[in-house]
């Protein structure tokens, strides 16, 4: 850290000698002076930074030295800030007095803090630190070494195939025959690969096969049941379930885990608590027979406490395994092993204890030189042999001291994030960039300095975990050690905390994130002066004393969800990232933020446009803006921002200083999404955006908007598109509202979109044909909507015996498409062999072929033909090829088939199918027995506003594996006898159905959850109610409707002992007789422990903050968006880019 502070700091006060600031009492001859007392200490750093592991004295000299260099950096930042200002003002003169009073309080600050700098220079000398340079030779030929890919590959792991053979054998026979759940603990030290080899169990084929569920918990340091139980249900449903009682979390738990077999991996397990775990593990026991858990741990007191069986403990990798690991690090890209550095790489090896990640690490950090002398230096050297030093960590201290002193700071810099923590390859750079840690380096832009110093440390395994989308966004984690080796490092410089564990910070503290899952808005940051804070990441409500805080402090990084903000505190700010505010227009006080480089603005609902003076942000580099709904306009006269390299959303107006013509200079990059082109009235002005020389742009979309004023024909837009082509390297595409009747030459031009991974065409009704999209080789997601005249989505000529069609496609959205036909116009030609999900919407007349692989399937608004060609013959095995819809189908949702009597028999063969929801099918009666039979994996069932459905059949019978069954607004429909034979369903939803359906509930063996929405004309709830004793929660409430006749509880109510939450709504007589104390009724539910009356806590219990709290209207809305196919642009396109 300190070395690149301190080599910013020599060019900067270079700089300051020539500025009038340095004129005031000599304040020149200090300058010069200190810079040169900078230089003679940057020349030991190296040394000494080595030297404080061993020496506490060294180590407080080199954080004496790092405060007053931030001392030294805030005062050279403040004066540039103010000359800009002074040299923006004409009237401030050489001797104004706002100028004279600025350089005597420069002066003065400069003299106190070179005295600093004098003793520190001084003290120096008592230490015998040695003097090191870098010359240009050993920089030339790192730099030969340095690999700038950012390809993701997995690392062979050798040694422990045996390990693997045996977890597996006791997951699948020895503990798939106990009636208890199984307990069994991977134990090893710190780096022998825990996480790997549970990772490869978890993948096996063999144990995806025999477990019904599988789930991957990540545990670390804090073992909080809330926590870990919110990750279970996490991982299974693909949310966050936002719920905050732990009574609710734990019966959510249970219902996913009801009657499944499944594996649980608790990975990195450290607490010892017998009592936290046995109230876990009670969470637990409502699986199949089978049912397992895989505990990684570096504790054998946590396997004993955890386990029934014996540990798995994990020895160290023999030499041979390790050796081979080391070379495959060290020796990379066929590089020649030479004798000597294989000599002496064996016996390196011998000192990293069996380590993979040491030996990983090690390698890594050797491939990058070929000196015999520096491989010589590591073997020999003083870290092996510290006293009580973990060897895997002595040998991760010799990777970052083998780091280039300008790669440390970047390395240590990831401590401000917590452990586990995904982090994202753009933002971090962006945070480097803020805190100095990266500059530009001849004709390299910051960024791309920073990209390389990501992927060498990347390339010396100091990050794992990487993956990349398809337009190359990358996230990426550090392995624990790693992550406590840049925390070691970093001291009290650095903090990560949850907000509610947070104590006082000390005064020499540079970076700071928050955390807070509890969302506390009355949280207060404990503090005092700050020397200087760098970084202040607020992942959580603003804190109270928020604005207080901000006035101590010269950060360079913020991200809050708070928008008062000062820019007289704020003024050395880089960063901003602004999140749920609720202003109209920026505050003007961010564009006084001069040094601003990154401006973040996401989820700001209300903003509408920008203050005039954002101009005044010469320094921006990147103005990134997401899920702005209100947005009318971007800034006035952007194009004179020449420093910005990303703008994702150009609003194109009719006034000077909004048209295209501001993109021309602009060097863009990311995404970028052009809105309003409906006003650029002839094509000159569209050829200035310039869109084909901006290289770095990966993502571009076009939208034309409401046509109704403006004085554009179809023709110019036709014109208006040709000239705005793009280079060849885009990743994904797409077009809103264009009103041409054909799409430009460049679209079908192969050789230019070649790249494509994703397209989008929406609302471009005019065009009769698409170019050939088909022929595209990496196109994985296509989404084409509205369009009333096309028949064919690719109309160009194939080879049937020689050529395929969307050979890489997986996602495939139509809709809207009243005469589409077919997918291609040539028959006979194979395509589509990799599609996992089908979205079709009012697309009537279409056929489709086989679809194998295909996972999900939403079908709405058609008739019943198409339904018959997506499932037609599957029952045959014979003939199965010719419908569409394959075994692998997973997810069925049928919508809006107006003329549908009965579901086609062929869905009786889907037996993987676990969703399957039914809507405003108007004349659909009932659900055969024979359909249902062929269900057998089906989890969940909805059904609603199908206003003749009146039975699901006795058939529900072999629904085994039915768990939650959700029936609305079908007002004819009554349960068969049978619903007893429903012994997994858990959940049970009713709004607005036949009166007399709550009498067919009666038997449900297992029901946890039951939801009676819009039961109007009920006054009383039916008798067996009270014999539903697994009952856990019970909710009563009217959907649309005002209110409910209900006016009593079944007298047998007292006998639902296991009831958790009962909670009336929109009941007023109901609500009266339950009323604590003083109702007729309240003796029948006083045992329950959370009662709620119209949403008002009536019982003992905490308020809950849940799923379960919302009005019953949020939760249908909550369901129907979950599964809906988003039909707007902005929201395809922000499902793209995630």
């Amino acid at each position: 850290m300190a070395d690149a502070l301190l080599g910013i700091l020599i060019q900067n006060l270079g700089s300051f000698v020539q500025e009038e600031f340095a004129t005031y009492l000599g304040v020149g001859e200090l300058t010069q002076s200190l810079s040169r007392k900078l230089t003679l200490i940057r020349a030991v750093l190296k040394d000494a930074e080595k030297k404080q592991i061993t020496n506490d004295a060294v180590k407080e000299w080199l954080q004496q030295l790092i405060d007053a260099a931030y001392v030294i950096d805030d005062i050279l930042d403040e004066c540039s800030i103010t000359l800009r200002a002074h040299g923006d003002n004409k009237r401030i003169t050489r001797f104004h007095p706002m100028k004279i009073l600025a350089r005597r309080n420069i002066g003065k600050r400069m003299k106190e803090v070179a005295k600093k700098i004098d003793d520190i220079a001084e003290e120096r000398m008592k230490f015998g630190l040695q003097q090191f340079a870098v010359t240009e030779e050993r920089q030339r030929r790192d730099d030969e070494w340095r690999q700038t890919t950012s390809a993701v590959t997995e690392p062979k792991v050798y040694g422990r195939d045996k390990d693997k053979e045996q977890i597996v054998e006791f997951l699948l026979r020895h503990a798939s025959e106990s009636e208890e759940l199984s307990v069994y603990s991977i134990v090893g030290h710190g780096g022998y690969g825990k996480t790997t080899l549970a990772q490869m169990v978890f993948n096996d084929e063999s144990v995806k096969t025999h477990f019904d569920l599988k789930i991957w918990v990540c545990v670390s340091d804090d073992f909080s049941m809330m926590k870990v139980l919110e990750s279970i249900i996490e991982d299974t449903i693909g949310k966050n379930p936002n719920l905050s009682s732990l009574e609710s979390m734990r019966k959510k738990v249970q219902e996913i885990l009801q009657n499944k077999r499944y594996l649980l991996v608790l990975d990195d397990v450290w607490s010892e608590d017998q009592e936290k775990w046995n109230k876990f593990k009670s969470s637990l026991q409502h699986g199949k027979k089978g049912a397992s858990i895989l505990v990684t741990t570096r504790l054998d007191i946590v396997a004993s406490i955890m386990g029934t069986s014996d540990a798995h403990h994990l020895a160290s990798l023999s030499d041979d395994d390790i050796w081979s690991l080391f070379k495959q690090q060290a020796f990379v890209a066929n590089r020649e092993e030479r004798a000597e550095l294989v000599a002496i790489g064996k016996k390196l090896v011998r000192k990293c204890v069996g380590s993979p990640l040491a030996a990983k690490v090690l390698g890594s950090s050797l491939c990058f030189t070929s000196d015999e002398h520096q491989w010589i230096s590591v073997l020999e050297s003083e870290f092996w042999s510290l006293p009580e030093v973990d060897p895997i960590m002595s040998a991760l201290r010799l990777s970052y001291f083998n780091l280039k002193l300008s790669l440390r700071p970047c390395f240590t810099f990831c401590a401000v994030f917590p452990k586990d923590y995904e982090m994202v390859k753009e933002n971090l750079i962006q945070l480097w960039m803020a805190n100095g840690l990266v500059t530009s380096r001849g004709n390299l832009q910051m960024e791309h300095v920073g990209n390389e110093v990501w992927n060498e440390l990347y390339q010396r395994s100091l990050f794992e975990e990487v993956k990349s989308d398809f337009v190359g966004n990358i996230t990426f984690k550090m392995h624990d050690f790693v992550h406590d080796l840049a925390v070691s490092i970093m001291g009290d410089e650095c903090i990560s905390s949850d907000a509610s564990n947070l104590t006082n910070l000390s005064i020499r503290v540079h970076h700071i994130s928050l955390f807070d899952k509890k969302f506390r808005y009355d949280y207060m940051i404990p503090f005092q002066k700050f020397d200087s804070l760098r970084t202040f990441l607020e992942y959580k409500p603003p804190s109270k004393n928020l604005d207080v805080f901000l006035s101590t402090t010269s950060l360079r990084a913020l991200h809050t969800k708070s928008h008062r903000l000062s820019s007289s505190n704020l003024m050395h700010l880089r960063y901003l990232e602004l999140s749920s505010c609720d202003f109209i227009t920026l505050p003007g006080s961010v564009c006084r933020l001069q040094k601003l480089q990154t401006l973040k603005l996401e989820k700001c609902h209300h903003l509408s446009d920008f203050p005039k003076q954002f101009t005044k942000l010469k320094d921006l580099r990147h103005l990134m803006i997401k899920n702005c709904s209100s947005l009318k306009s971007t800034p006035f006269k952007i194009g004179e921002l020449t420093c910005l390299k990303t703008l994702t959303i150009f609003i194109v107006g009719s006034k000077t200083g909004f048209g295209l013509a501001e993109l021309h200079n602009l060097q863009l990059g990311g995404k970028l999404h052009i809105k309003g082109l409906q006003k650029v009235s002839i094509e000159e002005d569209a050829r200035k955006a310039n869109l084909i020389g901006k290289k770095d742009l990966n993502r571009l979309y076009l939208s034309w908007g409401d046509y109704t004023n403006s004085q554009v024909s179809s023709i110019h837009a036709e014109q208006v598109i040709e000239t705005l082509e793009p280079h060849s390297g885009l990743k994904s595409f797409g077009l809103q509202g264009y009103m041409g009747a054909h799409f430009p030459h460049w679209m079908r031009n192969t050789s230019i979109l070649k790249g494509l991974v994703s397209i989008i065409l929406y609302d471009c009704k005019n065009c009769r044909q698409i170019p050939p999209f088909g022929k595209l080789p990496c196109l994985t997601f296509l989404s084409v909507s509205r369009m009333r005249d096309l028949k064919y989505i690719d109309d160009s000529l194939y080879e049937p015996t020689t050529e395929k069609a969307f050979t890489s496609l997986k996602k495939f959205t139509l809709a809207d498409l009243p005469n589409l036909e077919r997918v291609l116009k040539v028959e006979g030609v194979e395509m589509l062999q990799q599609l996992l999900k089908l979205a079709i919407t009012d697309v009537p007349k279409l056929a489709l072929q086989s679809l194998p692989s295909m996972e999900s399937l939403y079908a709405s608004r058609g008739n019943e033909e198409l339904l018959k060609s997506i499932f037609y013959n599957n029952c045959n095995e014979d003939v199965a090829s010719r419908g569409i819809a394959g075994n692998n189908l997973k997810s069925l949702w049928i919508s809006g088939f107006k003329e549908l009597k009965e579901l086609p028999v062929e869905l009786s063969t889907l037996s993987a199918l676990e969703f399957l929801r039914i809507d405003l099918c108007d004349e659909l009666e009932s659900f055969s027995e024979h359909l249902l039979q062929g269900l057998s994996s089906l989890r969940n069932l909805y059904v609603s506003s199908c206003n003749k459905f009146k039975s699901l059949s006795e058939g529900i019978k072999h629904l085994t594996c039915l768990e939650t069954l959700k029936i609305l607004f079908c007002k004819q429909i009554v349960f068969p006898h049978n619903m007893n034979s429903l012994t997994s369903l858990r959940e049970l939803r009713l709004s607005d159905c036949n009166e007399n359906i709550l009498d067919g509930i009666e038997g449900i063996p297992s029901l946890k959850r039951l939801c009676l929405f819009d039961f109007h004309s009920r006054t009383s709830l039916p008798d067996c109610l009270g014999a539903m004793t697994s009952l856990q929660v019970l909710e009563i409430s009217p959907l649309f409707s005002s209110s409910s006749k209900l006016s009593s509880l079944p007298d047998n109510f007292q006998q639902l002992q296991n009831l958790q939450k009962l909670r009336i709504c929109g009941c007023p007589k109901l609500e009266k007789r339950c009323k604590r104390g003083i109702g007729e009724d309240w003796h029948k539910i006083a045992h329950i422990p959370e009662v709620e009356l119209n949403y008002k806590l009536q019982s003992d219990a905490e308020p809950t903050i849940s799923e379960d709290k919302k009005p019953a209207s949020t939760q249908y809305s909550d369901i129907m968006f979950d599964f809906v196919v988003k039909q707007d642009f902005d929201n395809i396109i922000e499902d793209i880019d995630v």
